[in-house]
């Protein structure tokens, strides 16, 4: 369980979007807290002018001498207004006039800063229990006198309401993140249906629903690409296992057909007494069915180790026209039977396995050999084209019909069955034509025009 949610997507989403939303309620809060402690000092530096400002107000009216010496208590009743607000009024000489201070805090006097001190002339102090404050000096007249004004102002009130308003942004912060985090848990499972659909899907994959696609028109555009490329899969899965299918069945077929061959004559054989040269042709009609058995077991091999790139390829440079009159000196005698010419021509050179170029020719010119017209001319031609050395085997013969063309190069298809079958064909040859050209990164194709049919092999020339 914590190895999956470990590894778990919809953990990492959901924490990455609780950080990323702490973060910014974070530096939020911080920005709000500080505008608003930044607004609150401001205000306080206000109201410490204005009482200092009201104080030389007092001192200027007439009397305000008199008043001072009789009734010193006029200025903490009616001046301070609060227990934290301090005056202290000091004379010519340094004598102190009046002092406004009940718990007898200590304060800093700052320089006289004259009739109408500004915000730059207050100073900041701090309390005997740290509590801060803040402190202005400026001038009055008192009288014929001038003297010095001093007020000050302890803010334990302002510090508490401070610690509350962190308090809550960081209650806040927390509140946020829980919710956040259980609204993108909940975005999340809903985001992700179409991802537990693919996995639902493909748990109930088996041969016999590999027809079935997901719907991608109500999917998020997001995960369009992935439900494409599962449905194409499906799509190559279920045309391989037709592939597959098909080719069990013509394996089959194809093995049926010799070995119930070989049983039947060999029951035959025993039924009765027979000579040594009725014996001797059966081992002989045996043994052609057991070598035509060898061969479609070869091409079946080469053909699953191609598939599967286990053929290791032996590249050397290869002149063109060399191969074709190779391949074309070979058959000469068996096309010389039949009343059939071998014409070579072209140029050009290329790169490739020589062994599994010459096994592609073969298979090309015997297929020409054995269906081209009697006394008609089958023409090997090579001709460099676009980055590609094509190499072409042309025979005149019968017409392959339109619906065969398509399938020429699938195993174990043959056009006339009951012709090839004669002939000792075991269907493969065109098959291990094209695996041979996707080995080497080229091409096989097919070009039917009438009579004459025309096999072109694209090797890459870089």
């Amino acid at each position: 369980m914590t190895s999956s949610w470990r590894h778990s997507l919809t953990l990492r989403v959901t924490l990455a979007f609780v950080l990323i939303v702490s973060f910014i309620a974070a530096g939020l809060g911080i920005y709000l807290y500080r505008a608003f402690v930044a607004e609150i000092a401001r205000r306080d530096d206000l109201q410490l002018l204005g009482k200092l400002r009201q104080v030389q107000i007092v001192l200027g009216r007439p009397g305000a001498a008199e008043l001072l010496v009789a009734q010193p208590d006029f200025f903490r009743d009616t001046m301070s207004g609060q227990e934290n607000s301090l005056v202290r009024i000091v004379g010519p000489g340094g004598a102190v006039l009046a002092d406004i201070n009940p718990h007898g805090e200590r304060y800093p006097t700052p320089p006289d800063a004259g009739p109408a001190p500004g915000r730059g002339a207050i100073a900041a102090w701090t309390t005997r229990d740290g509590t801060p404050g803040q402190v202005v000096a400026g001038s009055a007249r008192l009288g014929t006198a001038q003297v010095a004004v001093v007020v000050a102002r302890a803010y334990a009130e302002r510090t508490a309401m401070f610690a509350r308003y962190r308090a809550r942004i960081l209650a806040a912060c927390a509140v946020g993140a829980v919710l956040a985090a259980a609204l993108a848990a909940l975005m999340l499972r809903h985001g992700l249906r179409p991802l537990r659909e693919v996995a639902e899907h493909a748990a109930f994959i088996k041969p016999g629903t590999l027809a079935q696609r997901l719907d991608i028109v109500a999917a998020p555009s997001e995960l369009r690409p992935l439900i494409d490329a599962f449905n194409a899969m499906l799509q190559r899965l279920q045309d391989g296992y037709a592939r597959l299918s098909g080719f069990s069945a013509d394996l089959a077929h194809e093995f049926r057909t010799p070995i119930t061959n070989m049983i039947g004559q060999s029951q035959v054989a025993l039924g009765q007494g027979r000579s040594r040269e009725e014996y001797e042709a059966l081992l002989a009609s045996n043994i052609e069915e057991l070598e035509r058995l060898a061969r479609m077991i070869e091409s079946m091999l080469f053909l699953a180790r191609a598939g599967q790139d286990e053929v290791v390829l032996a590249r050397q440079p290869l002149v063109a026209l060399d191969e074709l009159e190779r391949v074309a000196d070979f058959y000469e005698g068996m096309a010389e039977e039949r009343g059939l010419r071998l014409r070579c021509s072209g140029a050009g050179s290329f790169a490739a396995d020589p062994a599994l170029v010459r096994r592609a020719l073969a298979n090309l010119v015997s297929n020409a050999v054995r269906h081209a017209d009697a006394g008609s001319t089958i023409t090997l031609h090579a001709e460099p084209r676009a980055g590609m050395l094509e190499l072409s085997v042309a025979n005149v013969g019968a017409a392959i019909p339109q619906e065969h063309l398509d399938h020429l190069f699938d195993r174990f298809y043959r056009v006339d069955s009951a012709r090839s079958d004669a002939e000792g064909s075991t269907g493969l040859g065109l098959s291990i034509v094209n695996a041979i050209l996707n080995l080497h990164g080229g091409k096989a194709t097919l070009q039917s025009n009438g009579p004459e049919t025309r096999f072109v092999l694209a090797f890459p020339t870089g």
